[in-house]
């Protein structure tokens, strides 16, 4: 009962057609097990739930658009959708052009090969060599992550998930690119998996422009964490083990969150050498804090405490990448940090209270940028613990 006197508070006007109903428009897939799968002129799968019960919650009907992943951006920016709803990873391109809710989901990107092959094909610096066959779904995260880690080998993409099985069964390639949750719905007879060799949070994606959705949406993914729903979802649709509790959700979706923010800083650093301008900027670090106190209203102290580690990692970043390019402005790539910080810090204010090792735990797994070192995890760990004072601004 109080969920649905708070869901106008929460929501604001929902989107009205001209019969006077409220309609969601959800962009998704239908090509990626188990999140979202198009099958007899319906969707189902896990992103498809979630949405469902999102707008049973809103009292609204939902129309769901289809796209292809190279599509998903420039559809977003165009207006065609009011959510992205098919196990969206977070990636800091997509940042730049939209704004991400908070992480429900986590995965990681696994190879699969032929169980015949297991021998010759045992790890990941197998798979990268000349002539070698790699297919992979095009236009999105996994193909980036296919060229990141096997650049020597030939890489084919297919325009549809579902046709990677067909590739790897027909013998047209040695290996497909997939992950961990869409492979638990291959046969599993005849195949073998290296990896997870990434650690991936999956989120709901909204306009860039589209701030309160967001904020909306994070108020409705937390209630559903604390309300046990989530946590049963996963575990039908993903098989995720009991211990992927809200607490540690948390974690996790701060932890991917500061990688996603950290991934930003190389195109700044690039940014920043094509204008002439230096690593160090103290009129944008006091910016950003004095952003941060505005964003924090519960506890900005600790928000400044982690943003002084943050600040510090995102500098390291930018020093590592020593010759990289970016097509990206330095004004559009503040924006979109701008936008991570208004959702990490949001995560801030509402954790859990967690030690430095469960902390650590969490970065060591999502927080792997170059240029930032263990002892940057940890300090930082420290800090999302609240043992950590403010830096002096």
């Amino acid at each position: 009962m109080l969920l649905t006197l708070l869901l106008p508070l929460l929501f604001g006007a929902p989107r009205a057609t001209a019969a006077n109903r409220c309609v969601l428009r959800i962009g998704t897939s239908g090509d990626y097990p188990p999140f979202s799968v198009a099958a007899d002129g319906s969707y189902e799968g896990l992103d498809v739930e979630v949405v469902r019960r999102l707008g049973a919650d809103l009292g609204c009907e939902l129309r769901f658009v289809p796209f292809r992943w190279p599509e998903l951006l420039p559809r977003l920016t165009a207006g065609e959708f009011d959510v992205v709803a098919s196990g969206v990873t977070l990636r800091w391109e997509r940042a730049l052009a939209a704004r991400y809710t908070r992480p429900y989901a986590f995965t990681g990107a696994v190879a699969v090969i032929p169980a015949s092959t297991a021998a010759a094909l045992a790890s990941v610096a197998d798979l990268n060599r000349p002539g070698l066959r790699i297919a992979v779904n095009g236009g999105g995260h996994l193909e980036r992550v296919a060229r990141a880690y096997f650049p020597r080998a030939t890489l084919h993409t297919v325009a549809d998930n579902q046709a990677l099985q067909r590739a790897l069964t027909a013998h047209l390639a040695d290996a497909v690119v997939t992950d961990s949750a869409e492979v638990q719905t291959w046969r599993q007879e005849d195949i073998r998996l290296i990896g997870p060799f990434t650690h991936d949070a999956k989120a709901l994606l909204v306009p860039a422009g589209d701030a309160p959705m967001a904020e909306r949406l994070d108020a409705w993914l937390v209630a559903r964490e604390a309300d046990g729903w989530l946590p049963q979802l996963r575990a039908r649709w993903l098989r995720a083990a009991p211990g992927l509790d809200a607490t540690r959700v948390a974690r996790s979706a701060a932890a991917a969150l500061i990688q996603l923010r950290l991934t930003l800083m190389p195109s700044v650093a690039a940014a920043k050498r094509a204008a002439g301008l230096p690593i160090t900027d103290a009129g944008q670090e006091a910016r950003v804090y004095a952003r941060v106190r505005a964003l924090a209203t519960h506890a900005p102290e600790h928000a400044v405490a982690v943003y002084g580690e943050l600040i510090d990692m995102a500098k390291a970043v930018e020093r590592h990448d020593s010759a990289g390019e970016s097509a990206a402005k330095l004004i559009d790539l503040r924006d979109a940090i701008s936008r991570v910080d208004e959702q990490l810090v949001r995560e801030l204010e509402r954790l859990p209270q967690s030690s430095p090792q469960q902390w650590l735990e969490a970065l060591n797994d999502f927080v792997t940028v170059a240029g930032v070192d263990s002892s940057m995890r940890a300090n930082l760990a420290q800090a999302l613990a609240g043992q950590l004072p403010a830096p002096c601004e």
